[in-house]
Formats: structure tokens, sequence, C-alpha cells
């Protein structure tokens, strides 16, 4: 009699370790989602930065549409309308994307020069994107550009950091053109990558 009951309360006992584990992880790969969400949210934030969103007339929208490369600065230490905007470093150099600290004070919030709100509902962040932009020596001409995003999730803990090149829209081009992407990745090592760069 005592060990069909024992049975029974260790089958019981391992369906609800399995159900625990499987919320657990549920709750983990959402919160990544969450994350990815925003970091993607952030490098759209920066592609329209780059491409004049602060507003014709602006001083941060001079900056991209004269192509000053004096207002990147090293170690991203601009402030006001050269804030996030980084001097590449060339290689071997560490780049200025793992040398920020993104978790900290470096780069742009979203929407602080588009002016774009995030939309409100669903899991909220625990803190806003943020981006950095690095001009980056263009072969062919025009300015090349690369955007470095980070996103958080509802718990500070989880983050995606995100990275695309972007050209600006070409001289020529119809006004209020975009400009195109280059190329894309996940950094998924990032936070160890910036601890080793510190």
């Amino acid at each position: 009699m005592l060990f069909p009951v024992l049975a029974l309360l260790t089958v019981t006992m391992s369906g609800a370790r399995a159900a625990l584990a499987a919320a657990k992880s549920a709750s983990a790969e959402r919160d990544r989602l969450v994350a990815h969400a925003l970091a993607d949210a952030a490098l759209v934030d920066a592609e329209r930065d780059i491409d004049g969103g602060a507003g014709a007339g602006t001083a941060r929208a001079a900056i991209f549409a004269t192509g000053d490369a004096g207002a990147f600065l090293e170690r991203c230490a601009g402030s006001a309308e050269r804030q996030g905007l980084c001097q590449a470093v060339p290689a071997p150099g560490i780049p200025a994307w793992q040398l920020a600290d993104l978790t900290g004070e470096a780069g742009v919030d979203y929407g602080r020069f588009s002016g774009r709100v995030l939309p409100e509902g669903g899991p909220l962040p625990a803190r806003l994107p943020r981006y950095l932009i690095e001009l980056l020596p263009a072969p062919s001409g025009g300015a090349l550009y690369r955007i470095t995003a980070i996103g958080f999730g509802t718990g500070e803990a989880t983050v995606v950091v995100l990275q695309v090149y972007y050209r600006r829209a070409l001289a020529g081009a119809a006004p209020g053109a975009p400009g195109i992407r280059l190329g894309w990745r996940e950094i998924a090592n990032w936070p160890e990558l910036h601890r080793a760069a510190s």
C-alpha cells in the first residue's frame, strides 16, 4: 500500500518540477523577446536620427546632413547634439561599441532626437532602449555608420544587443529618402566583451 502512494507522490512531484521549469523557461524567453524587439526599435530610431529625425535646421540633423566627422568623439564622449556619436577605433583597437557602457549612461535613449515614444501596454521594459552611432570610413564615398543598440527586458538583467551598418541616402536621392541597412547581427556576448574591454 505504501509503495503505490510513494510512486504517485514521486510522479506528481516530477510533474510539478517539470511544469515550473517550463514556466520559468517560457518567462525568460518572453523577456528576451521583449528585449530583442526594443533593441530593434532603437536601431530604427537611430536610423531616423541619421536621416534627420531631429528635424530640419537642428544641430543634430546638421551633423549628419553635412557629414561632420568632428562631431564623432573618442569613447563616445559627446553631449547635447553630439550625444551617442562615437569616433571609430581603427583595428586592432577595441571598438567604441565594446568600450561604451550601454547599460549605464552611454548612448542615446529611444526617442531623444526623433521625438518618438514607445507604445504603452504589454510587458514594459526595465529601461528605455539605447543606441550608439559610429562613423566608419566609407570606401565608395558617402557616410557609413555602425549602429549598436541595446534593449532591456522587464528585468535589467535581460539584455539584447543588435548592430547594423547603415548608409545614409546619397546626395541626389529624393528628399526624405531613407538610407539603407547593409548588414545586421546580434551580439549575444556583448556583456562579456564589454567587461573584457573595460
